[in-house]
């Protein structure tokens, strides 16, 4: 068969590499041409657009494109815009792009930390040896973050807990949502249900690149200014709308009845209604109406030690995080608002919650919402350890090895991680294990994000990852947390892998020793 035209043909080659490989494996949408088609640390060199994008496994594979090569004059880009990567640069051809590169895993992950860890003290080592100035700058800049990146983007796809469930596609990476955001804010590209579907099925969890060490990196903002503007054009999910409507009318996300929130815990509610009290304690959405159990056992807690605080019961409202992720910007900060002016009116001086998207908000996103509290906020966590410090717990012995789990809203996004670590090492008896990957590299649940309402079954199968590779390996009795959305969302996995291992609430955990 002679070659054709690299003009023409370009229909009929598709055809061929969807029958040879596989339709889901022939990306030709926009979005992922757009995406493939920037390289870099960030996606900050361009270049044209291929004509497709092929995902192939193996070299077996690979050997096959030989004659499309010949037959269709196309050129072939492996995984890299560079000379290696180009079998030609003869710009008269089409260019089929192919991506042979695999989603990094948790055990690479693993690895990586150590190894960027083993870098750092090396680097540290080596500045203070005697050096001439140039060499000194050398070594200064090697230990740097972004010196890292940039070396590290050329070689792999870097992190996402997401990838690997779209077969390592780029346009579902955290670099590929990025360019989207991009290309969706300067107008290159719309609102497209591919991109859509890419900005919705992130938890923004904010792991993208704080494997490297930049937990400044908030890659997750830049995703949800990209949702802001898709629920500005009226293009976001539906499951957005509807949880506007339940929080508008019902004060929850969940659309259950707000005479409801306290139906499991009536009668602490009437024992710690909430009347100038020093503290007042916000269960939040999730934990008032389906894990009563964290309430009774918060209360238990600060009810031994003497805290002087007060439940608003069925008047608490959402706190609105889940309309922010959403991109509803607008009326996340009506909602936060009308929440403070009411916090106000009620006298709240400081607000404790067992909430970490709760705490997060408070602490984080009203500011960015250009709401201020006019109240002090303390995770559970926190107000514990600074109970245990005074003295005014008397904790007994709880037998058991636990491995703490890092809520993103909670660690990463709020960098709290020592006052949960430092009340269970306060329990007698109780053994804290701890998963290669924590504190800010801790792999997301896959419950954060509005992922668990946007697709359900990946957040199911995240959680699953989440207990299979990362912590039933410790060998702990049961994983503790702070975060009502994990605690949900790996027991229901537990469940599903039929494990008899406990997943706990901090709180449940103290009450349990008092």
């Amino acid at each position: 068969m002679s070659s054709q035209s690299p003009k023409n043909g370009i229909v009929e080659l598709l055809g061929e590499l969807a029958d040879a490989f596989g339709s889901g494996r022939v990306l030709t949408d926009i979005e992922d041409l757009y995406v493939y088609s920037h390289d870099g640390a960030f996606g900050t060199r361009s270049h044209e657009f291929p004509v497709a994008i092929l995902r192939l496994e193996d070299g077996n594979e690979e050997r096959a494109l030989t004659g499309f090569v010949g037959r269709y004059g196309v050129q072939i880009v492996r995984d890299r815009w560079d000379g290696n990567g180009r079998e030609s640069d003869d710009g008269d051809h089409p260019i089929l792009f192919v991506d042979t590169k695999s989603s990094i895993d948790t055990d690479t992950l693993k690895e990586r930390l150590s190894e960027l860890r083993r870098h750092h003290s090396e680097g540290k080592l080596a500045l203070k040896e005697p050096q001439p100035l140039p060499h000194w700058f050398v070594s200064s800049l090697k230990i740097k973050d972004g010196y890292r990146i940039g070396e590290r983007a050329e070689m792999d796809k870097g992190f996402c807990v997401v990838q690997p469930y779209f077969d390592g596609i780029e346009t579902y990476s955290s670099k590929g949502r990025l360019l989207l955001s991009r290309g969706l804010l300067s107008g290159e590209l719309g609102a497209s249900e591919r991109l859509v579907d890419s900005m919705f099925s992130c938890t923004a969890c904010g792991q993208c690149y704080d494997q490297l060490g930049r937990g400044d990196l908030e890659i997750n903002n830049a995703i949800i200014r990209a949702r802001h503007e898709i629920s500005k054009a009226g293009k976001g999910p539906g499951v957005c709308r509807v949880a506007l409507r339940n929080i508008l009318e019902e004060g929850n996300p969940m659309g259950m009845p707000a005479e409801d929130r306290t139906i499991w815990w009536e009668e602490l509610w009437e024992e710690f209604a909430f009347g100038g009290n020093d503290f007042l304690y916000w269960p939040g959405c999730t934990t008032a109406y389906r894990l009563p159990g964290v309430v009774e056992a918060t209360a238990s807690v600060f009810g031994k030690a003497g805290l002087d605080f007060g439940l608003l019961g069925n008047r608490e409202r959402c706190c609105g995080l889940v309309l922010y992720l959403n991109g509803q910007w607008d009326e996340a900060g009506e909602n936060a608002r009308k929440l403070c002016m009411g916090l106000r009116e009620d006298g709240v001086k400081r607000l404790v919650t067992s909430c970490a998207g709760c705490y997060y908000t408070f602490t984080r996103v009203y500011p960015i919402l250009g709401v201020q509290p006019p109240f002090s906020v303390l995770h559970t966590s926190q107000a514990m350890e600074g109970l245990i410090v005074r003295d005014r717990l008397n904790l007994k012995k709880v037998k058991g090895k636990f491995a703490w789990h890092d809520p993103c809203d909670l660690g990463r996004h709020s960098g709290v991680f020592d006052p949960p670590r430092n009340v269970l090492r306060a329990i007698p008896g109780l053994e804290l294990e701890e998963s290669p990957l924590n504190r800010e590299h801790t792999v997301c649940c896959g419950a954060g994000g509005g992922l668990w309402t946007y697709d359900s079954g990946l957040a199911e199968r995240m959680a699953r990852s989440k207990l299979e590779d990362d912590l039933f390996p410790l060998g702990v009795d049961g994983i503790v947390t702070g975060c009502p959305a994990c605690i949900l969302s790996l027991r229901d996995a537990a469940r599903t892998l039929q494990s008899e291992k406990e997943v706990l609430d901090l709180a449940e955990v103290v009450a349990s020793g008092l």
